[in-house]
């Protein structure tokens, strides 16, 4: 394996079937046969690395040495070194051999990658959602240099805000976003999670919520404050359930904040999630 991210070396058949075939439904990979004795490959492989590092993981570079892998350059077809195989969908879709000015091989890349810009913001938006929050947002800001005016980007560096604690830039950014962006449904959604963050923010540990509700079962204060703690875990299923039974018991407790906690938990989930359609549900019935 490589330590250059977004370049791998391919020593094995398992490993071709892994990172190559299999790696191929997600994003194109850019397959490199060469060898050691081979003047011309020496030239390529720096060449394509660059470029794979330009494209920030809008394609795999697997690299192969021939002479290692005899079995693996056959069964592909390779006659001459330096060969580069393009695999998309589990099937090579195009190819080139010898080496190549950099312009004539990004306008093959180019044929197989739609737009490399959002495949990088894909890239980010999937590094954010394994935690990897600090690499997201570096590769996010590089991003917004070259797309001020994508709204995409503000709201994914505003999750990251968001994940991370970091409350103030995250309404900041918010704050910063036209009228218009501030009707979609992403912001809403990200929008409502702060604000149910905040109130969380000073809420007592789960534990100790536990225990003065034991001792105070009525106090619809506490089981509110209980409530935004399941949001902030996620237990979505139970913080609306307090909440649906917090407007039963006084729906206008606190100016009503219980109705309009649950309204919030719908635009974090969206309309098309079956929790947001049945608690939707139960709330109307009881409203009406």
């Amino acid at each position: 394996m490589s330590d250059i991210p977004f370049v791998v070396d391919i020593n094995s058949s398992e490993n071709f079937q892994t990172n190559v075939i299999d790696k191929s439904f997600e994003i194109p990979v850019v397959v490199d046969f060469w060898a050691t004795w081979c003047q011309p490959c020496q030239v390529l492989i720096p060449l394509l690395t660059d470029i794979a590092q330009q494209y920030n993981g809008a394609f795999l570079l697997a690299k192969i040495d021939s002479d290692q892998n005899q079995e693996l350059a056959m069964q592909s077809g390779v006659k001459n070194l330096p060969t580069v195989l393009i695999f998309k969908q589990g099937q090579v879709v195009d190819s080139f051999t010898g080496v190549l000015p950099e312009s004539e091989i990004k306008e093959i890349l180019n044929k197989h990658i739609s737009n490399s810009d959002d495949n990088a913001l894909e890239v980010a938006l999937s590094l954010m959602d394994e935690g990897n929050y600090e690499a997201a947002l570096e590769q996010l800001k590089e991003l917004n240099k070259e797309e001020p005016e994508n709204y995409k980007i503000h709201l994914a560096i505003a999750q990251i805000y968001l994940q991370t604690k970091e409350y103030e830039l995250c309404s900041e950014l918010l704050a910063s976003l036209p009228s218009n962006i501030q009707q979609e449904d992403a912001y809403k959604s990200t929008s409502s999670q702060l604000e149910l963050a905040l109130a969380v923010a000073d809420a007592p540990e789960l534990d100790e919520l536990r225990q003065q509700i034991g001792l105070a079962p009525d106090d619809l204060q506490l089981q509110l404050q209980l409530a935004n703690v399941f949001i902030s875990q996620k237990n979505y299923t139970d913080a609306l359930d307090i909440l649906l039974n917090t407007v039963k018991k006084d729906i206008q407790f606190n100016d009503g904040i219980a109705k309009t906690n649950m309204l919030k938990v719908f635009e974090i989930l969206g309309n098309s999630d079956p929790l947001v359609r049945q608690y939707r549900n139960k709330l109307f019935s009881f409203l009406n």
